[in-house]
């Protein structure tokens, strides 16, 4: 049965972030975790990076997925990191990889994990070494645990793409348009969930802030996107045991 699965929390709004070096002016820190992926953090120095993210000790988050939607570090090398306390070396939670373009970035654990710390880290070379990166920048850097659920067969999902476009017709009957921006994915779903599949999806909902945040969604057909709801979900009992769940979901570009 295919299945949707939801990364509604980011760590790095609730943890304690670093960054090497100093920002840019007008590119701070913040835009690593404002849910934005038109807002970038930049550096003006010429180093090897480190994106650190401590979590509260009583307030640590199970994690099993990393994504970066735009950046500048191809031709870089990548690590993405944990350790379980200050004074504990990192570990590898992925294989280190050579970033060969400027497109998404996106890394799943197969078993979620609960540390400490966690690190993305961009280097010059696989040792680790800084090197040289100039003027480094990245959209949000998001790092969150999936929560998934089927999707029932009938009524059936569907995909779309919408246009991002608005059409005005002018005083002679002529019709212009106005184009802000690529197409969007457009997913249409109905999960059928259990009393305690309702309850974490609801939890999942409520990182949402009150549907006002965006979040990244692994499809039906396994395509990460960063979605918004289009409208908010509907809850329809079906029984003492199930409830349907019509979920729609927009690209975010």
């Amino acid at each position: 049965m295919a299945k949707v699965t939801l990364y509604t929390r980011n760590i790095l709004e609730t943890g304690t972030v670093t960054v090497t070096g100093t920002a840019d002016t007008g590119y701070p820190e913040s835009r690593l975790y404002d849910r934005s992926i038109d807002f970038y953090w930049k550096d003006t120095a010429t180093t090897g990076y480190d994106f650190v993210v401590i979590q509260s000790s009583v307030a640590k988050k199970t994690i099993d997925f990393l994504a970066i939607e735009r950046h500048n570090f191809s031709g870089k090398f990548a690590f993405w990191q944990s350790r379980t306390s200050g004074s504990t070396a990192w570990v590898d939670a992925t294989t280190r990889w050579a970033q060969g373009n400027n497109n998404q970035i996106v890394k799943a654990l197969s078993t979620v994990a609960t540390k400490m710390s966690w690190r993305f880290r961009v280097a010059s070379s696989s040792s680790g070494i800084a090197g040289t990166i100039a003027n480094p920048k990245c959209s949000e850097i998001y790092m969150s645990a999936g929560s998934s659920f089927a999707i029932m067969a009938g009524p059936a999902p569907s995909a779309e793409e919408i246009d991002n476009v608005q059409w005005n017709k002018t005083v002679g009957g002529l019709e212009r348009a106005t184009k802000f921006g690529d197409r969007r994915r457009v997913r249409n779903y109905t999960l059928m969930l259990t009393t305690a599949e309702l309850d974490t999806f609801r939890i999942s909902m409520a990182d949402t802030t009150g549907y006002s945040k965006p979040f990244y969604i692994k499809d039906h057909a396994g395509a990460y996107i960063f979605s918004r709801l289009a409208s908010p979900p509907v809850e329809e009992y079906v029984d003492k045991t199930y409830t349907n769940v019509n979920l729609k979901l927009i690209e975010v570009l």
